[in-house]
């Protein structure tokens, strides 16, 4: 019994590094030739885009946040803050802002939601009150309401680079059968603006952050990035994301218990909620083109178009990823009838499986291996030195993963000189060998906490616990003008 759980897990694990290392070819094969050339205006005019913000409790960040947002380097945009029931000041700081007018707008409920209080605009800046129901509700609320062809969602706690909007618009200009197109995510706690742009020009102190930073670029980027070149990326970050208005339509918009689309009942997701609604609304896109047989490209970008803030404590950041894994259980029990299932082409027979098998039930895996590793090596089934072996080499290719990630980011955007360089959060060399140095050290500490968060997760998702855990912002530093 011994030998043949051995050998299981060496197969498990081997596949594990097996398709770590497909990414990072895949990375470093096609990362080098991404280009940013952009469409001119009057192409991008054919592709007016609403920018969705919910935002719940966000007085700290969400002036900053719509202030960067209405400076966007876009032809024809309009912006849509939805406050759902917030408790503080959200609505109030805003007002305070921009001299709103309220507005009758006739009722526009093409998905069903909570109700709303009250409309009000400013020129192509839209407030929306509602009844509290969630991320969501609010972006289903941002759809009905919206009036142009493309919705983009963003965090209200998030900051765009001016010309982020065009950069991910570009793949539905450039290929049809795109459906989704999204960026990865730069950590923005203890940045400063200038001008409406990040600046920063140190690495931050708070170990948290700095484990997220290398999460973010070596798990995040590279995996997604990866996936994103077979076509089989599952995720989309709600901080910012790109989509048709149209085909959000027609799958019945963002996943809640009030959602009573068609095509939601169609495939037994009346009733159904999730706490990751990104990853949700995604899968069912794929799903719903494969089983009209249409052709269908989800596109992830590598190079950082949107800063967003990141718990800084551990009591948050573990709320976090408990979330998280709770919602890729969610999703993955709505659209089990996916798994290994041909029609839906690479979906199902290789993102659906490698989230399962190397996601969901990872941290149990993990947790196990420890316990027959420390069970077997105190009865004599294993060396100690083979045993000193393996963590070394699991050690040193996590570092060689942060190492090749964190210079390829910051070659590309050097030579294709964006803006968002100055975000960079490795300014030298001593910042680049300390990310490396934690690195090395979070697989001892980090990793381990990070397998807890994921399990407490996989718990509340079996007591069907639907709580959002979110954590405080602290906003965003100011610059004076130099």
């Amino acid at each position: 019994m011994i030998r043949i759980i051995e050998n299981l897990l060496i197969l498990y694990y081997l596949a594990y590094f097996l398709i770590d290392w497909i990414f990072i070819v895949i990375f470093i094969r096609f990362v080098k030739k991404e280009n940013l050339n952009v469409a001119d205006n009057l192409e991008f005019s054919l592709f007016p885009v609403s920018i969705i913000v919910p935002a719940f409790n966000e007085e700290v960040t969400i002036c900053e946040s719509v202030m960067m947002l209405l400076a966007l380097d876009y032809p024809d945009f309009e912006v849509i803050v939805v406050n759902d029931g917030s408790k503080d000041e959200t609505s109030s700081v805003l007002e305070r802002q921009y001299p709103f007018e309220e507005i009758n707008l006739e009722n526009r409920e093409l998905i069903h939601t909570k109700a709303i209080t009250s409309i009000k605009r400013y020129q192509n800046l839209i407030l929306i009150d509602k009844e509290n129901g969630g991320k969501a509700d609010s972006i289903n609320v941002g759809i009905n309401f919206s009036t142009k062809k493309m919705i983009c969602t963003i965090d209200a706690d998030s900051v765009l680079d001016i010309s982020a909007l065009k950069q991910t618009v570009q793949p539905f200009i450039n290929d049809n059968s795109v459906f989704v197109s999204g960026g990865q995510l730069a950590v923005a706690n203890e940045v400063e603006l200038r001008k409406n742009t990040v600046v920063s020009s140190r690495l931050p102190k708070n170990i948290w952050v700095q484990w997220q930073i290398i999460e973010y670029l070596k798990s995040f980027m590279i995996a997604r990035y990866s996936m994103s070149k077979l076509n089989s990326v599952l995720i989309m970050s709600g901080a910012f994301s790109v989509y048709k208005k149209d085909d959000l339509i027609n799958v019945g918009g963002f996943l809640t218990q009030q959602n009573r689309s068609s095509y939601i009942t169609k495939i037994g997701g009346f009733g159904e909620q999730t706490v990751c609604e990104d990853m949700e609304v995604v899968v069912r896109l794929w799903r719903y083109f494969y089983e009209r047989r249409v052709k269908a490209r989800a596109v992830f970008l590598p190079h950082p178009v949107c800063w967003t803030e990141v718990p800084d404590n551990a009591d948050f950041l573990k709320r976090q990823r408990n979330r998280w894994h709770r919602g890729l259980a969610e999703t993955i029990r709505i659209h089990k009838e996916m798994i290994f299932e041909p029609k839906y082409k690479s979906i199902g027979l290789f993102a659906f499986p490698y989230y399962l098998l190397f996601e969901l039930f990872s941290p149990i895996i993990k947790v196990f291996t420890v316990i027959f590793l420390v069970y077997a090596t105190i009865n004599g089934y294993f060396n100690q030195s083979w045993m000193l072996l393996v963590i070394i080499f699991t050690t040193l290719t996590s570092a060689i993963i942060t190492s090749i990630a964190t210079v390829l980011v910051e070659q590309w955007t050097l030579k294709n000189k964006l803006k968002s360089k100055e975000a960079l959060r490795y300014k030298s060399i001593n910042d680049w060998l300390t990310l490396i140095l934690i690195s090395i050290l979070g697989d001892f500490i980090y990793s381990p906490f990070r397998i807890f968060a994921q399990l407490t997760g996989l718990i509340d998702f079996i007591k069907k616990k639907n709580n959002w855990y979110k954590f405080s912002r602290k906003g965003f530093g100011k610059q004076e003008e130099q």
